[in-house]
């Protein structure tokens, strides 16, 4: 069984692979505000604990920060999320329960060893390789750039991988280095173009790229009712090491 050790420790690496603008620790807890786009660089990490005050002094401090910039309080909730009874105390301050996500790892070398089914194109994270990235997104504007911008403040290595089908763009995704894990995000594959491995090819390739790069593992994160997509991960190896959630609380 995974302990809490192990969810914090890749709680953090996911972190350092998301970076939000500001990042403060406060009481143990680590906050993160990015403009309100994107829950995982808008929310607290509450992975350790270190206050002598009661810890609803210290949620009425977080929910008064986050509305002081128009964004909704929001904490990233696992089994390693301290203090215990965190989860039950958000529900009844009113906090709902969004986006069950599930965090698949695998051994590095059990998926770069595999055969991409299609030629994929790799790219240094640019101004045109994240146009790709972003390519027939269906966020707004305003969501794209800021997303933009947290990928170009990412510290570690990463590469944006992209597969053309017929001379058009069918899929796309972005692979970090963080330590030794190699992280998988954005993995997308255009509608026309499914069922023909394209998200299967990008997840080899940038696990190629990643294990030149250091990286011993890697660790993608899925929704719960994201069935097509764990579908694939589970062909390709991946097995849920956790499970984390949103607690969210709108006005």
């Amino acid at each position: 069984m995974v302990s809490e050790k192990e969810i914090a420790e890749l709680e953090m690496v996911a972190s350092y692979c998301w970076p939000a603008r500001e990042i403060v620790k406060y009481k143990g807890w680590i906050i993160h505000w990015n403009d309100g786009v994107t829950w995982r660089a808008n929310s607290v990490l509450p992975n350790e604990w270190e206050s002598n005050v009661s810890v609803e002094q210290v949620l009425d401090y977080i929910i008064d920060l986050y509305n002081e910039r128009n964004t909704p309080p929001a904490f990233k909730i696992s089994k390693a999320s301290k203090p215990k009874g965190l989860d039950e105390l958000l529900e009844d301050r009113g906090f709902e329960q969004r986006m069950v996500t599930h965090v698949q790892t695998i051994p590095i070398e059990e998926i770069s060893c595999l055969d991409p089914h299609l030629p994929v194109d790799l790219f240094k994270v640019t101004d045109e390789s994240l146009d790709i990235l972003m390519h027939q997104s269906e966020r707004e504007k305003r969501a794209i750039e800021v997303r933009k911008e947290i990928i170009k403040r990412i510290a570690g290595a990463k590469n944006i991988a992209r597969v053309l089908l017929h001379g058009k763009i069918a899929g796309m995704g972005l692979g970090v280095v963080e330590r030794d894990w190699l992280g998988l995000f954005s993995i997308r594959t255009l509608p026309e173009f499914r069922r023909k491995g394209v998200a299967w090819s990008v997840n080899c390739a940038l696990a190629t790229w990643g294990e030149d790069h250091g990286a011993k593992q890697v660790f993608l994160q899925v929704e719960a009712d994201n069935f097509p997509a764990l579908k694939l991960y589970e062909s390709m190896g991946f097995k849920t090491m956790y499970t984390y959630w949103y607690r969210i609380l709108e006005k």
